[in-house]
């Protein structure tokens, strides 16, 4: 073969090589560059469903806060009117309990709220506090009732609704951590095929390090 038409050759080869691997980087760098913003996307979209769930958590404890406050207050403003009739703290007994009842209005409301942001195992949790508080109102109310009756277990539904109380500041307590170790594991953060198992296992072994899980 003539060496100038050999040459001629080799070099169109070697251009056409040069110009698929030109290609083919160019593929793999957009390809690369895809998935960049694919990976920034859902880094937002993660991190404002994190926000979403800190923001309805934090909406959520805060109704909760506003009914237990409202219970404390009635039964204060009921115990002065026992003590002294006609006598008020603020407001009348009616006025306190009605008080409780927009109270707790708000509270199902950011109790659906919630629901609508985290898993099925967080609203278990959430759905439980909630029914811990709805009970601490009937307790509320049937001391009241009890107590303008003066019947002989006023006494009894009055230790009853002191000893609830306090065992619903532990329960608000411990759902509150279980809150703070749901946002802390992020499950909905973590890249996508990790199993909730995985996921997990890796977070309650980060809190035995941290000394946080007895």
């Amino acid at each position: 073969m003539d060496p100038q038409i050999q040459g001629a050759l080799v070099g169109a080869g070697a251009t056409a090589l040069g110009g698929a691997v030109a290609w083919v980087g160019a593929r793999a760098q957009a390809r690369a560059a895809l998935e960049a913003v694919r990976m920034q996307v859902r880094g937002q979209r993660f991190d404002a469903r994190w926000q979403m769930r800190r923001d309805a958590y934090a909406a959520f404890f805060g109704a909760v806060e506003e009914v237990r406050t409202a219970v404390a207050h009635a039964r204060g403003v009921q115990a002065v009117y026992l003590q002294h009739p006609g006598q008020t703290v603020g407001d009348t007994p009616a006025e306190a309990r009605i008080a409780v009842a927009e109270a707790m209005k708000r509270l199902w409301f950011q109790q659906s709220l919630l629901r609508l942001s985290v898993s099925s195992l967080e609203r278990m949790s959430a759905d439980s506090l909630v029914e811990q508080i709805s009970g601490l109102v009937r307790y509320l109310d049937d001391w009241w009732g009890a107590s303008l009756r003066d019947e002989p277990l006023t006494d009894q539904l009055d230790e009853a609704l002191r000893r609830r109380s306090g065992e619903l500041i532990a329960v608000i307590d411990h759902v509150m951590q279980s809150a703070r170790g749901w946002l802390d594991a992020a499950p909905d953060v973590d890249p996508p095929g990790r199993s909730l198992w995985r996921r997990f296992l890796e977070w309650y072994q980060e809190r035995r390090l941290r000394g946080t899980l007895d």
